[in-house]
């Protein structure tokens, strides 16, 4: 895919009177990546959504197709998801999916969007009649409506059930695949890592962690591997790579450092290992353990 950069930051920052938010932020976005933006509550996240918007004045270097946040150009590619849902008392689905079809210019049919979607039997319901899963649904829609090159989804997945969930992701998927750029936070980590190709990580208005899930572990290396065998536990304890044995009520857990080294040190016991599995940690595991590292910087 031909990949020409959508945002430019550069020394991004942004403060409230007495209280810095954004501290001095780099970063580039191209084509067609699908991105995690993933932090605790108050690491900064929604007000870098709000200054790609053009919602707050940012102070550094910001550009979003190559014009400033918020003008008409950059408004007319981009499609925003918030955390809340636009309840207005007595407009319809399809009147607010109209009603933000006209702003632009090559905008779907909100009939086919919602047909698409698998909701046109809401297309006459009013705002205030729907549930909290369909809400988010039609607040998805309003984000597709103008056939946006740029997606920010800010916790998308909020008051979905299960199987809406599943098919959100699934449709990000598809939607990555036609080439939308795609940028998400969400606390539903383990759906996300699924899903996205590389993750911005934020800590206290600055960005800890610019790659691929790949790379972060290769940053944190850390594997669990569990056996069950009738060697002894200290057998194991001085291997390469091992930090800690335990004993658990699945056998032997071993905590690796180096996967690698471990398991090839493990290769000439194999005969008298039994149910062997190896465990990565999760995005949510790697999350913590960075955050409280760079917290006791």
């Amino acid at each position: 895919m031909f990949m020409t950069t959508l945002i430019q930051a550069t020394e991004l920052q942004f403060a409230y009177p007495k209280h810095p938010v954004l501290k001095g932020i780099d970063f580039t976005v191209q084509t067609g990546e699908l991105i995690g933006l993933i932090g605790a509550n108050g690491a900064g996240k929604t007000t870098l959504l709000n200054l790609l918007l053009g919602l707050l004045p940012a102070q550094g270097q910001l550009t979003i197709f190559g014009a400033a946040p918020g003008s008409r150009q950059a408004k007319a590619q981009l499609g925003i998801m918030r955390q809340g849902d636009l309840v207005l008392p007595g407009v319809t689905v399809l009147d607010l999916l109209t009603d933000l079809a006209a702003y632009y210019p090559q905008a779907l049919a909100p009939a086919t969007l919602l047909a698409e979607a698998g909701l046109t039997d809401l297309a006459h319901r009013r705002l205030t009649q729907l549930s909290g899963g369909q809400l988010r649904r039609v607040s998805l829609l309003t984000a597709l409506v103008g056939r946006p090159r740029l997606l920010l989804l800010d916790e998308p997945t909020v008051g979905m059930d299960v199987m809406v969930q599943a098919a959100f992701w699934q449709q990000m998927r598809a939607l990555q695949a036609r080439g939308i750029t795609i940028i998400i936070t969400s606390h539903d980590l383990t759906a996300l890592q699924a899903v996205a190709q590389r993750f911005l990580i934020m800590q206290a208005g600055r960005f800890v962690f610019d790659g691929s899930l790949a790379q972060l572990q290769a940053a944190q290396p850390r594997t669990e591997i569990t056996f069950q065998t009738d060697l002894p536990a200290g057998q194991f304890a001085q291997l390469a790579g091992v930090q800690t044995v335990q004993a658990t009520t699945n056998g032997l857990q071993l905590i690796s450092s180096d996967e690698t080294a471990t398991l090839q040190a493990l290769a000439p016991h194999l005969n008298a290992l039994r149910q062997v599995t190896i465990t990565h940690d999760s995005l949510a595991t790697m999350l913590t353990q960075l955050t409280q590292t760079e917290a006791s910087k």
